[in-house]
C-alpha cells in the first residue's frame, strides 16, 4: 500500500483564524501546505472566519465558516473557543489529527484533547505567540513584557493599547499552556525553533522545523527598469521598519537617480501619511507610494524592480516577502534577523544583509545596488531564482512534514 493510500482514509481538521486570500504570509504559506500538500493525503476540513477563501481550496477539502474566529482581540477570541466547544466538538470527535496553525487559536489544542484524548494535534507556528502577547520578538531583546509594549506602543501609536498589550502579556500565558496539549510543534526555520525551545521549555521534544514552501508562482518575466527602482512592501509597521526605510530612501533619492515604491497599505497613521507625502513632493515621480496592492500586482512591481527593502527589526521566523522576492529575481537588502539568514544563506544575497536597525550599513548596500549595471543585475536575478526555487520547492516540504505526521500516527 503506497504512502497516499495510508493517509487517504485518515481525517485532518485545519483550524485557522483567516484563509488566503485575507492575511498576509502565514496564510499564503497554509493555503499552499493545504493544497498541494496536506489535501493529497488526506481527507481535509479546513475551518476559518474568512467568509470567501481562495476557490481552489473548495475543490480539494470541505470548508467549513466559523463566525466565532472573526473577533479582533485575542482575549475575545479565546473566550469564544472554550464558549462554542460544542461546534468543535462536532469537528474532533471523527477526527485523527487537528492542525492548528494560527497563532490566536493555539487555545484549540486545550480544547481537542479535552473531546478527544487520542486524537493528534499539531501546531504550526508562524510567530512568537507563546512567548508574547503581540506574537512578536524584537531583535537583540527578550520576550517579555518590556517587548509587548513597546512594539504595541510602535504599531499603533497608542499609549492606551500599549497598557493593555502589558496586562496581556499575563494573560498570554494561556498560550503557553496550550503547547503542553500539542503532540507536534512545526517551526518554520531554525533561528525561530531555537528561540521558541530556549524560552518556551514546553516545545522541547516535540518541535521540528519544516521551511514554508514557496507557493506556485506565475511566469514573471524580469525587466528592471533602466534606474535604479528599490521597493518597500512593509507598510507604516514599526516593527517591518517603516522608519529605518523612509530615512533610508529619502538618503538614496537624494543623491542617486532612483526611483521608489513604498506600498503604504492600510497601516499608515495620519504623521506617517504626512511624511510620505512630503517626500512624494519632495521627489515627484521618483518618490510613488501605493495603498494596498492585490498579490498580482505586487508581483509586477517586483519584475520591475531592482531591490526589495526589508528592514525588521523583529526576529521574523521566515519573512514570505524576502522569499517571494527572491523568486521572482528580486535582491533583498535585509536586516540579518529571525529566518532571513536561513533563505539567503548559500547566494549572493547574503552579501547583502545588515544589522537590524543600523541606518549606515543599510545605506551602504543599498548604494552597492544602484551602482550596478543592469546587465549585472539581470544575471544576479536568475542566480537568486535558482536558489530559493531549489531550497524551497514543495517536494522538500511534503517530504518533512509528512515524516512528521506519520510518526504520530504510527
Amino acid at each position: 500500500m503506497s504512502l497516499r493510500e495510508q493517509y487517504v482514509a485518515r481525517r485532518l481538521v485545519v483550524f485557522t483564524k483567516l484563509f488566503w486570500p485575507e492575511g498576509g504570509g502565514a496564510e499564503l504559506a497554509t493555503h499552499t501546505i493545504v493544497r498541494d500538500i496536506l489535501s493529497k493525503y488526506f481527507n481535509v476540513a479546513v475551518v476559518s472566519g474568512t467568509k470567501s477563501p481562495a476557490p481552489d481550496v473548495l475543490k480539494c477539502c470541505r470548508y467549513i465558516y466559523w463566525e466565532a474566529l472573526r473577533s479582533r482581540f485575542k482575549p475575545v477570541e479565546w473566550f469564544r473557543v472554550f464558549a462554542n466547544s460544542h461546534d468543535v466538538k462536532k469537528l474532533v470527535k471523527g477526527a485523527d489529527i487537528v492542525y492548528i496553525t494560527s497563532h490566536s487559536l493555539l487555545p484549540l489544542a486545550i480544547v481537542a484533547k479535552a473531546i478527544r484524548l487520542g486524537v493528534k494535534v499539531v501546531v504550526h507556528l508562524h510567530n512568537y505567540q507563546p512567548l508574547t502577547f503581540t506574537s512578536i520578538i524584537l531583535a537583540g531583546r527578550r520576550p517579555d513584557l518590556a517587548t509587548d509594549v513597546v512594539v504595541e506602543l510602535g504599531e499603533s501609536g497608542s499609549i492606551f493599547r500599549a497598557v493593555a498589550s502589558g496586562f496581556g502579556h499575563y494573560v498570554n500565558v494561556l498560550s503557553r499552556v496550550a503547547l503542553l496539549y500539542a503532540d507536534r510543534v512545526i517551526c518554520v526555520s531554525k533561528r525561530q525553533c531555537e528561540i521558541l525551545e530556549r524560552y518556551a521549555p514546553e516545545v522541547r521534544g516535540k518541535a521540528a522545523v519544516v521551511y514554508n514552501p514557496l507557493p506556485p508562482m506565475p511566469s514573471i518575466e524580469k525587466r528592471p527598469d533602466e534606474e535604479p527602482t528599490i521597493l518597500y512592501v512593509g507598510g507604516g509597521s514599526f516593527i517591518k521598519g517603516f522608519h529605518i526605510a523612509v530615512k533610508t530612501l529619502a538618503k538614496v533619492l537624494a543623491s542617486h537617480n532612483a526611483r521608489a515604491y513604498v506600498i503604504a497599505g492600510r497601516s499608515v497613521r495620519p504623521e506617517q501619511a504626512r511624511l510620505l507625502e512630503k517626500l512624494s513632493k519632495k521627489c515627484g515621480e521618483r518618490f510613488v507610494v501605493l495603498g494596498r496592492v492585490p498579490h498580482e500586482e505586487l508581483l509586477k512591481l517586483h519584475s520591475r524592480a531592482w531591490a526589495l527593502l526589508f528592514p525588521s527589526i523583529s526576529e521574523e521566523p521566515l519573512p514570505y516577502a524576502v522569499l517571494e522576492a527572491m523568486a521572482v529575481g528580486t535582491l533583498p537588502i535585509a536586516s540579518r534577523t529571525g529566518g532571513v539568514p536561513e533563505i539567503v544563506g548559500g547566494s549572493l544575497a547574503e552579501n547583502y544583509l545588515f544589522s537590524p536597525g543600523n541606518t549606515k550599513e543599510l545605506l551602504d548596500k543599498v548604494e552597492r545596488i544602484v551602482t550596478l549595471s543592469r546587465e549585472e543585475l539581470i544575471e544576479l536575478s536568475t542566480k537568486l531564482r535558482e536558489h530559493v526555487q531549489r531550497k524551497f520547492n514543495i517536494d522538500k516540504a511534503a517530504e518533512k512534514l509528512l515524516a512528521h505526521i506519520n510518526k504520530l500516527l504510527k
